[in-house]
């Protein structure tokens, strides 16, 4: 049975030349995405934000320094064909705008193996990269966090 939308986190890791980190994903080469993740029940998005980074880039070694308001919400296209669309119709999303500690930063090796690559891109390359039915999300989360206009 399909459910509303899964409450999620994203954390957009920006450098001093105000590149953004992007993630490769292992399950579709050249498929490149932002890190999130879910919020699970009774989790706040703050510990979730945390825990997920840890989870999927290996890292949790940074600190948060701005908090999208309000969600980001968007819909899975109706032929995903993925497990997380049987169960969610799409994701609300809670953007975290972050930064690596000094001598810190993601480590794939270390991840739980969603991701298997990384780079740092100016914001037109993340906006041109991600796929096309989560590009308005993207568009409203990094708008929301003052990277776009």
């Amino acid at each position: 049975m399909v459910s509303e939308y899964r409450p999620c986190v994203v954390a957009v890791f920006t450098k001093n030349d105000g590149k953004i980190l992007v993630c490769e994903r292992s399950d579709v080469p050249g498929a490149w995405q932002l890190p999130q993740g879910g919020i699970e029940p009774g989790e706040g998005a703050l510990n979730a934000v945390y825990r997920e980074m840890r989870e999927e880039i290996g890292c949790d070694r940074f600190k948060i320094t701005k908090e999208a308001s309000g969600f980001v919400k968007y819909r899975f296209p109706e032929d995903l064909g993925k497990k997380i669309a049987k169960k969610w119709i799409g994701q609300s999303q809670i953007w975290f705008l972050a930064a690596f500690e000094p001598g810190f930063g993601p480590d794939m090796a270390l991840g739980d193996g969603e991701f298997v690559g990384f780079e740092w891109r100016d914001i037109q390359a993340v906006m041109d990269g991600v796929i096309e039915w989560k590009r308005e999300a993207y568009r409203e989360g990094l708008s929301k966090l003052g990277l776009l206009n």
